[in-house]
């Protein structure tokens, strides 16, 4: 949900004219840029005092206050951007991204159809409205606008990644896996990509593949519960298919251990132990500190 601004080009006398809408206008871009927010706020003011109907104007300082958090101002902004040029496309689509990230599809699937109407090859507000629609359940338009984006643009990673989603719950896993691979080919360290790559080896029974693939997506975000969870759901079908698995074994004792099951853990790092012997006093060990009574602490005294 990429905003953009279309930076005003600035006229031949911009140069020593600085009561010009345009050079503060320009300044305050510059400023923005270097990190002064307050000072280029200050320009945009000036630029916007000087000449109302600046819809360029208008939309930097609505990217200036959502980058603020303030997205009342923002949207005010943007919104009379709009007002002032019916056919200023930044204006749609930051709006658009502002509303999507609010959780408000319907509002900014209006407003792209709106945009598209003015420029119909506009790709960031295809892609958009293709987000938008994917979020609203309809994978059918989604996808037709996913694909007219990527006609227009091949390096929109959110596209590949939607249309696969898509893709998957139509039942096309094959279509899915190219979109996921070209996620992955633009950006290797998208974890998502890898996870549903997973799940869809997953849903073919290929349980030693899909596992990797969720270590690859764990060891990108091990902040995400999911993505061990489903490696260890893969591992345990994996151990039916092949039950040499000593480190399937040992995640299954892991797994048992948490749940407090110390008999069905048992079996499990016992079982590894056996299939390893390199690794048995690991396993025993970690069998032996799940046995290991919990040492209480002093309960703590009150102060009086």
């Amino acid at each position: 949900m990429k905003k953009t601004l279309f930076l005003f080009a600035a006229v031949a006398a911009l140069g020593g004219c600085n009561r010009s809408p345009e050079f503060y206008f320009k300044r305050a871009n510059a400023l923005l840029a270097s990190g002064r927010e307050s000072a280029a706020l200050e320009n945009y003011n000036k630029a916007l005092l000087l000449k109302k109907n600046f819809p360029e104007a208008l939309t930097a300082r609505g990217m200036l206050f959502e980058r603020q958090g303030d997205r009342q101002k923002a949207g005010l902004d943007y919104r009379k951007a709009l007002e002032t040029d019916k056919a200023y496309l930044p204006a749609y689509n930051n709006l658009a991204a502002m509303l999507m990230d609010g959780g408000n599809y319907q509002e900014a699937e209006r407003l792209l159809t709106s945009a598209l109407e003015v420029k119909p090859d506009y790709a960031y507000a295809m892609l958009n409205r293709g987000l938008s629609r994917y979020k609203l359940g309809d994978c059918a338009g989604a996808t037709a606008d996913l694909s007219l984006a990527l006609a227009a643009n091949p390096r929109f990673e959110l596209a590949y990644y939607h249309r696969a989603l898509c893709a998957r719950r139509a039942g096309n896993t094959p279509a899915a896996m190219n979109d996921l691979d070209a996620v992955l080919a633009l950006n290797p360290a998208a974890a998502l990509a890898w996870f549903e790559r997973g799940k869809a080896l997953y849903s073919f029974k290929d349980y030693p593949g899909a596992a990797g693939e969720f270590l690859k997506a764990q060891q990108l975000n091990a902040a995400d519960p999911s993505f061990a969870f489903w490696r260890a759901q893969a591992l345990y079908r994996a151990v039916e298919l092949r039950p040499d698995s000593h480190q399937a074994e040992c995640l299954l004792g892991d797994i048992y251990g948490t749940m407090k099951d110390l008999k069905a853990a048992e079996e499990h790092y016992l079982k590894a132990a056996q299939l390893a012997p390199q690794y048995a006093s690991v396993y025993k060990a970690r069998l032996a500190a799940l046995s290991a009574p919990v040492k209480r602490r002093p309960a703590a005294r009150k102060r009086s």
